[in-house]
C-alpha cells in the first residue's frame, strides 16, 4: 500500500511540476470561445471579413452611422466582422452605465444581422472612464455573435503611469463548417492606448507578454500544420512604428505629402492612389522606442502574418508592402469624431486555395447611400452642419489667440 503511496506522489510531483514549468501565459488564454465560434471559409471557399474601424461614439449611436453599417453588411456579406479599436469614446462615457450603453448601441444592431463579431481594443476604449476593457469583454460576451475573449492581459508600470492591454487572442479558421482543420488564422491584438514611459510618450504598443503568447500560439499552429505555418492576418488599432520605413521619405513641400516624426512622407509610388490615400500623418507609438518594434520583428520571423489592418488613423486608408507583410490603415466610419468624405469599410477576401494573398477594397459611406434619396440628403445636412461647427471653431480658436497675446 505504501508504495502505491509513493508511485501516486512521484506522478503527483511530476504533474505538479509540469505545471509549473507550463508558461502561465498560454493557461490565462481562453480559446474556446473564438474555436467554438468555428468560423471557416463559405461553400466557395472564400473568407470575407468586414472590418469596422472607429465608430468612437457614445450613448447614442448616430443614426447615419447605423444606417452605414447596415448598409455595408448588405454589401459585403461577410462572414466575419472585425471590431478594429475606438469602439467607444471613453471621455464621453464618464459612468459604466454610460459605457455599457455605447456598447450596446451597435451590438445589438451586430447580434439582430447574426454574423459573427471579434473586437479588438483602442486607445479610446477605456480613455478616461471608469469602465475597464475586462469590463467591458463581460459585456461583449453575453452577445451570441461576439466571438472573442478576454485573452492575453498585459500590464506595465512606470512609476505612476499604468497600463493593461486586455483581449488579445486568435480566431482560427476552419476549413468548412464541417471541418476540425484549421487552414487560417485571424490575430486580435490589443495594442494599448498611450506609452506609460514618460521618455517617450505617445501612443501605445503590443507589450511583451502578447508578443511572447504571439510566437508561443504561431508554433502551436504551425506543429498542428504538420511543420507548415498556417497563413494569417492580424487586426490591431494602432499601426506599429515599422510604417515610417514603410512610407516613401520625400522633400518638405512635395505634393500630397505628410509631415510624420521629423521628416515628409508619401505613399510609395507603385500604390494606387486613387484607392489609396495618406490624408493625415499615421499616429503608431514613438518612432524612437525600441520595444514598439518587436511585434513586427515577431511575426517576420514567424513568417504566418501577411497583413496587419488598423484603424486610429480616421482620414487615411491604404495599404503598403513592409518585407512581406502588409501594413493597411483603414478608414474610420465615425460620425461622432473628425472624419471626411473618406468614411468607409474595408472588405478583405481570402481564397482558400491560396491563403499567402488575399483581396481588399474600401466601401465608402458616400457611396453605400448613393442610391437613397432620403441617406444623400441627411449625409449633406449633416455636412452642412459640420461646416458650420468647423466656422465656429476657427473663429473661436482665433478670438481666444488674441485674448492670450
Amino acid at each position: 500500500m505504501n508504495g502505491i503511496k509513493k508511485i501516486l506522489a512521484v506522478i503527483l510531483c511530476i504533474l505538479m511540476t509540469a505545471m509549473l514549468l507550463t508558461p502561465a501565459l498560454a493557461a490565462d488564454v481562453d480559446v474556446s470561445r473564438p474555436a467554438k465560434a468555428h468560423v471557416s471559409f463559405n461553400k466557395d471557399g472564400k473568407l470575407t471579413i468586414l472590418q469596422v474601424a472607429d465608430i468612437q461614439d457614445d450613448i447614442s449611436l448616430d443614426p447615419l452611422a447605423k444606417r452605414a453599417i447596415k448598409l455595408a453588411v448588405a454589401k459585403a456579406k461577410p462572414d466575419l466582422i472585425v471590431l478594429s479599436g475606438d469602439n467607444i469614446a471613453g471621455y464621453s462615457c464618464k459612468t459604466k452605465s454610460a459605457g455599457k450603453l455605447a456598447i450596446k448601441e451597435y451590438m445589438d444592431l451586430f447580434e439582430r444581422l447574426g454574423i459573427p463579431v471579434a473586437m479588438v481594443f483602442g486607445n479610446h476604449d477605456d480613455d478616461d472612464t471608469p469602465y475597464t476593457k475586462l469590463e467591458q469583454i463581460e459585456q461583449y460576451e453575453t452577445y451570441d455573435c461576439f466571438i472573442g475573449c478576454a485573452g492575453v492581459v498585459a500590464e506595465k508600470t512606470v512609476g505612476d503611469n499604468h497600463t493593461i492591454n486586455a483581449g488579445t487572442y486568435n480566431v482560427p479558421i476552419f476549413e468548412s463548417k464541417d471541418s476540425d482543420k484549421v487552414v487560417y488564422n485571424i490575430w486580435c491584438f490589443d495594442s494599448g492606448n498611450y506609452n506609460p514611459d514618460p521618455d517617450y510618450g505617445g501612443y501605445g504598443y503590443v507589450l511583451p507578454e502578447q508578443v511572447e503568447w504571439y510566437v508561443q500560439k504561431s508554433n502551436e499552429l504551425k506543429a498542428a500544420n504538420g511543420g507548415e505555418v498556417v497563413n494569417s492576418i492580424a487586426f490591431q488599432h494602432i499601426i506599429p512604428p515599422q510604417i515610417k520605413d514603410a512610407l516613401k521619405e520625400v522633400p518638405e513641400g512635395t505634393e500630397g505629402a505628410v509631415s510624420f516624426a521629423g521628416s515628409w512622407y508619401t505613399l510609395p509610388d507603385d500604390v494606387d492612389k486613387t484607392t489609396n490615400w495618406l490624408s493625415e500623418a499615421p499616429c503608431p507609438p514613438n518612432t524612437s522606442f525600441a520595444p514598439g518594434y518587436a511585434q513586427v520583428d515577431a511575426m517576420l520571423e514567424q513568417g504566418d502574418v501577411k497583413a496587419i489592418f488598423v484603424g486610429h488613423d480616421h482620414i487615411n486608408n491604404y495599404v503598403v508592402p513592409y518585407h512581406g507583410i502588409d501594413l493597411g490603415s483603414s478608414a474610420g466610419i465615425t460620425f461622432s469624431s473628425y472624419n471626411d468624405e473618406h468614411r468607409g469599410f474595408r472588405v478583405i477576401t481570402v481564397d482558400k486555395n491560396d491563403t499567402a494573398s488575399y483581396e481588399t477594397y474600401t466601401l465608402l459611406v458616400n457611396d453605400l447611400m448613393a442610391d437613397s434619396p432620403a441617406d444623400t440628403a441627411l449625409m449633406k445636412v449633416r455636412a452642412f452642419f459640420e461646416k458650420i461647427g468647423d466656422f465656429f471653431e476657427d473663429l473661436w480658436n482665433k478670438i481666444t489667440a488674441v485674448f492670450k497675446k
